[in-house]
């Protein structure tokens, strides 16, 4: 009886194994926003990712900004700098700088 249990024991530890899930799985952004996740969230991962490769990566929200005409985003600009609490798209894509400046504003 202890041989057939150990021989059961031997042949379903690698079953369990074969259980795992890759990296690129577990940060996919559809999984990440099933498991609760924002959208954002996903956006920055896929962000970070890009930025391991020496990529760019621009969310769709942040590139139909950038084909505004200028004079859009002048005004988009001019109300983001007079309201801080709204999104100007520069989530994530902005270099870190210990030295305050009046564009961390």
């Amino acid at each position: 009886m202890k041989k057939l249990l150990l021989i059961a024991l031997t042949a379903a530890i690698p079953a369990m194994a074969n259980a795992a899930i890759s990296v690129d799985q577990a940060t996919n952004p559809a999984v990440l926003k099933n498991s609760g996740y924002s959208a954002q969230m996903g956006d920055m991962v896929n962000v970070s990712k890009s930025r391991a490769t020496a990529q760019e990566y621009y969310t769709p929200d942040e590139v139909a900004f950038k084909k505004q005409n200028k004079f859009v985003r002048f005004w988009r600009k001019l109300y983001l700098y007079t309201d801080p609490a709204s999104e100007d798209y520069s989530f994530y894509h902005h270099d870190t700088d210990p030295v305050p400046k009046y564009t961390d504003l």
